[in-house]
C-alpha cells in the first residue's frame, strides 16, 4: 500500500467510526420524538440540544467519508496523488498521528457545542457552575490538542524521531 492509500483508509475508518458515534448518541433523539405530543417550550429546546452532537457527528463523518483523498494528499504535501511510493515509517507516523487529531476533533467539538449549549440555555447555574466551567476547559484543551495533531503531524513525528536518535 502507498502513503496516501494508508491515509484514505484511515480517514474512511474513522468516519466509519464517527457513524457509530453518532447512532450511539442520539437514543435522547428517540426518547423525544416518541412523545412529541407532549413537546412544551422545554422539551422543545431539550430536543434541539440532544440533536445537535449526534448531528455534528454524522456531518463530521460524511465529510471525513467524502473529503479522505483530499486529507490524504494534504498530509503528504511533498508527494503527488499518482507518486506509487510505498509507506515508510515516518509517513505511517504522520498518518496515524493526523488520523487521531482528526478522531478527538470529532468526539470533542459536539461536546463542545453540546455543553456551550447547555450553559447559554441554563442561564444563572447555581451550584454546578464551577463544574460546568471546568468541563468546557477541558473541551477546548481537547479540541485544541486534536487541531495541533491534526495539523501539526510533521512536527510531532520530526521531533519523536530526534528523540531517537539521541
Amino acid at each position: 500500500m502507498t502513503k496516501r492509500e494508508i491515509a484514505i483508509l484511515s480517514f474512511k475508518v474513522l468516519s466509519i467510526y464517527t457513524f457509530i458515534q453518532a447512532i450511539d448518541k442520539s437514543y435522547y433523539i428517540l426518547y423525544y420524538l416518541i412523545y412529541k405530543n407532549q413537546l412544551d417550550v422545554g422539551r422543545r429546546l431539550n430536543l434541539v440540544m440532544t440533536s445537535v452532537p449526534p448531528l455534528l457527528l454524522a456531518l463530521c463523518g460524511v465529510i471525513l467519508w467524502y473529503t479522505s483523498p483530499l486529507l490524504a494528499t494534504s498530509i503528504f504535501k511533498s508527494t503527488t496523488p499518482e507518486d506509487g511510493s510505498q509507506a515508510s515509517l515516518v509517513s505511517i507516523q504522520i498518518a496515524a498521528f493526523s488520523v487521531v487529531g482528526l478522531f478527538i476533533l470529532a468526539t470533542g467539538l459536539p461536546n463542545l457545542v453540546d455543553m456551550t449549549v447547555v450553559i447559554l440555555t441554563a442561564g444563572s447555574i447555581q451550584g454546578g457552575a464551577g463544574a460546568m466551567i471546568h468541563d468546557i476547559v477541558v473541551l477546548v484543551l481537547k479540541v485544541a490538542l486534536g487541531l495541533w495533531l491534526l495539523l501539526g503531524s510533521h512536527g510531532l513525528v520530526k521531533f519523536i524521531r530526534s528523540m531517537q536518535r539521541d
